[in-house]
């Protein structure tokens, strides 16, 4: 490194008075991870925009039935990934408008409940979903997804559906 540059992530900054502080460089780097995220959410709206057919929601549920259609030609314990079937499940009912109780996703999760609730525990902690009592019988329980998970469930299935395409032929 020359003198008078810095070196910030990688990339070189002059150390003159023109460099920016820490603070500027959060708030660009602030600024460009929001930037990100509003582009990122307006290509997967165009990527499942359809002819009015939820494409994404097709994809999620092909998802799931095929992991289910697995289950019943292997044996179900050498397959285990019950917090994407969680995923999963929400991301299919939130596109559908249903709410999804914490008994319904620990079946959805074709895992033993107490191993669902586990999971659902981690996704919590992940910030990926969120519990809330329902408002009619506090022994019952709502998870949904969060924005961020929801958003990220739908960037992954458009580009699998992407990458899908490229494979199978029209």
């Amino acid at each position: 490194m020359r003198a008078g540059r810095l070196a910030i992530a990688g990339v070189g900054v002059s150390s003159d008075a023109s460099t920016p502080d820490a603070l500027e460089l959060r708030e660009i780097g602030e600024k460009l991870l929001r930037w990100s995220g509003e582009l990122e959410r307006a290509a997967a709206r165009a990527r499942s925009a359809g002819g009015g057919k939820d494409q994404l929601l097709a994809i999620a549920e092909r998802y799931y039935q095929s992991r289910r259609a697995r289950d019943n030609r292997f044996p179900k314990d050498i397959f285990g990934e019950p917090a994407w079937d969680i995923l999963l499940d929400l991301f299919i009912n939130t596109r559908r408008r249903r709410t999804v109780s914490t008994t319904s996703l620990c079946i959805a999760s074709s895992a033993p409940a107490t191993t669902a609730l586990r999971y659902i525990s981690v996704l919590e902690k992940r910030g990926l979903v969120r519990r809330k009592r329902s408002r009619h019988d506090g022994r019952v329980h709502y998870v949904e997804l969060t924005d961020s998970a929801r958003e990220a469930m739908e960037c992954y299935l458009a580009d699998l559906a992407m990458h899908i395409r490229h494979l199978v032929p029209d």
